[in-house]
């Protein structure tokens, strides 16, 4: 399911919407397992992953001064799940570089991303990308428990 990955990486890479769409299945989460932040919690819902969710991040910074996961690696592909890391490499509108490293758990199945568990340092999200940006409110919040959302997907 590395492709799968891969591809994913690419299109938030290149900015191609249409092909980052077709990755993302229809009742796709994402779990922020973070607590008083921007993004924490769990987001469910293509819909919501392309109307709140990517604008909330994309819209803090200008395109032209900033390549979203420039490099990644897949650390284990076990079919289904994928774990990989990827870095951002550019500035935040803020001025401040956002070179932010992720570490990405994805849950793949019939060629889609079901869920994708996102780890990132909180404090230069907040800090770089949001400043002042509100939270976005999750459909629940950081939990152990969201561990079941994801193998359920």
């Amino acid at each position: 399911m590395s492709r799968v990955v891969n591809a994913f990486y690419e299109a938030i890479r290149t900015g191609d919407s249409p092909v980052l769409d077709s990755l993302i299945a229809d009742h796709f989460c994402l779990i922020c397992p973070t607590r008083d932040h921007v993004l924490s919690g769990v987001y469910e819902g293509k819909q919501r992953f392309f109307e709140e969710v990517t604008p909330h991040v994309f819209g803090c910074a200008n395109p032209d001064e900033i390549t979203f996961c420039a490099e990644h690696q897949v650390i284990v592909d076990a079919g289904e799940i994928v774990v990989a890391m990827a870095q951002n490499n550019g500035l935040a509108h803020s001025g401040e570089r956002y070179d932010q490293l992720y570490v990405h758990i994805f849950k793949i199945r019939d060629g889609q991303i079901q869920a994708l568990i996102e780890c990132f340092d909180t404090a230069l999200a907040n800090r770089a990308l949001w400043g002042n940006s509100n939270n976005l409110e999750p459909d629940s919040p950081a939990a152990l428990s969201n561990l079941a959302l994801f193998k359920g997907a």
